[in-house]
This record gives structure tokens, C-alpha cells and sequence, in this order.
């Protein structure tokens, strides 16, 4: 799927960037939202973002063209995988080096609470928890009883860990911050 520019909007990642930055952070850092229809990312180590790109990829859209079953199958999710894949790949080498992941995303907090952290107002949600989250998801896609496990049983939920999971693995993060609506 092809990555176009945005502009920036108070409704995403770019509100996340600013405030980052107000509080005086001036280290490299990223900020990633995963909307319904697409995900946004802004990647800068100054006051003004050196990287903004919207990926046509989001939890809905993606839990509408990929995911027929509830949860998807082995097939729907490799489906998928593939076209997250393509559309996050080519941002890598245009994020800040050096950059620390962020999020104020109410889904990917959903996910963090899933992986057991403990609910606060800044998480750090390891890539090997997002994986061992996506691990469930897979199993529940080749039959494991939803009875056996806690998570979520939405497409969209899925289809969020799944752009999580490939954009920490594609963009070359071990974790992402992941702060409450109210720190932002």
C-alpha cells in the first residue's frame, strides 16, 4: 500500500509530537498512531518533525479487507502480515536515528493491558510482550478455544496488535512508550 504525506492534525500522532517536545524532549523520537483508516508516524529530533507519513493502513480497514473470520485464520493473518509489511518497510530509513517509539493510542493501550502490564499513566511495552500477544492471537486462529484465553475477540483489535507488531519489527524498535491520553 502506498504512503502519501499529511498534513499535520491535532487528532493524532502530530498532538503527541508537540507535546513531547513542549515538555523539553530533545532527544530522537517517533510517534506513531493507528487510526481506523490509516497510521501516522512523525519522526524528528528538532522542534519542526523531519519525517511525516501517513500509511494507508489502520485497524478497520484492515480488519475489513483482511480478516473474514473472528477470529482471522492462519491464512488472513499471513495475508495481512504482508501488506503491513509493505507499507511500513520504506519508512525505516527516513525515521530519526537513535529515536525512542511513542503512543498515546487508546488501542495499543488495550494490547499493553493484554500483555499483563499494570495499568499507569506511561507503559513500556516490550516488542517480546507484543509478541508473545500476537503469539495468542495465532493461536486462537489455528483453534485454540477463545475460553482458553482473555483476549480480545474484535478484528480490530487484532488487526492493531498485527500493524504494531510489524511496525516495531520493520522500523527497528525494541518497545514503545505508551502514554495516557491525559500525559499528552
Amino acid at each position: 500500500m502506498p504512503q502519501t504525506p499529511a498534513p499535520l492534525s491535532p487528532e493524532d500522532a502530530a498532538a503527541l509530537y508537540q507535546a513531547l517536545r513542549a515538555e523539553g524532549m530533545a532527544d530522537a523520537l517517533t510517534t506513531l498512531h493507528i487510526g481506523g483508516a490509516h497510521t501516522r508516524l512523525l519522526s524528528g529530533a528538532a522542534d519542526a518533525p523531519a519525517l511525516l507519513r501517513t500509511l494507508d493502513i489502520g485497524a478497520r480497514v484492515t480488519a475489513a479487507t483482511c480478516f473474514a473470520h473472528q477470529p482471522p485464520t492462519e491464512a488472513e493473518l499471513e495475508h495481512a502480515i504482508m501488506l503491513v509489511e509493505d507499507a511500513v518497510m520504506p519508512v525505516r530509513d527516513l525515521l530519526a536515528p537513535g529515536s525512542t517509539l511513542y503512543t498515546a493510542d487508546g488501542g495499543i493501550r488495550q494490547i499493553a493491558l493484554a500483555a499483563g502490564l499494570p495499568a499507569q499513566p506511561e507503559l513500556r511495552l516490550p516488542l517480546e510482550a507484543v509478541e508473545h500477544t500476537f503469539n495468542r492471537l495465532a493461536a486462537l486462529s489455528l483453534g485454540r478455544p477463545a475460553t482458553q484465553d482473555t483476549l480480545a475477540q474484535d478484528n480490530a483489535f487484532a488487526a492493531t496488535l498485527l500493524i504494531l507488531r510489524e511496525c516495531l519489527h520493520h522500523l527497528g524498535f525494541d518497545h514503545i512508550v505508551v502514554r495516557s491520553d491525559a500525559v499528552v
